[in-house]
């Protein structure tokens, strides 16, 4: 599977939600801001409406906050399930202000891609 930056998963978005895919960004890993960036910057749509909220689900697995904090600002890339927002909230993750999430099943750091 090849890995998409966000701004292809979004514009796939209707198709491609509910499927297990590999993106690649800047991950953000900060008090209601955990999330995975466009990358590269210049072709952001904005902060926000090129990210993807990140969840782990609700399980008794999380994420490794110290390894994401030390990963923050870094390029990661995820596997994961790609989740379109709920009819109810109009979108993802904290104030519902994300445009998708990825349900993260993986994360590791991603050198493919120069960092921002």
């Amino acid at each position: 599977m090849k890995p998409l930056s966000i701004n292809q998963a979004l514009d796939q978005l209707d198709s491609l939600a509910g499927t297990e895919v590999i993106v690649y960004g800047q991950l953000g890993f900060e008090f209601e801001h955990v999330a995975l960036y466009h990358l590269p910057k210049a072709e952001r749509r904005g902060e926000i409406e090129s990210s993807l909220w990140i969840s782990v689900g609700t399980g008794s697995l999380g994420f490794d906050r110290d390894v994401c904090r030390r990963w923050h600002g870094k390029t990661v890339r995820i596997e994961g399930k790609l989740l379109k927002p709920s009819p109810f909230f109009g979108g993802c993750g904290h104030g519902s202000l994300w445009p998708a999430e990825i349900l993260a099943r993986t994360i590791q750091r991603y050198q493919q891609h120069p960092e921002p």
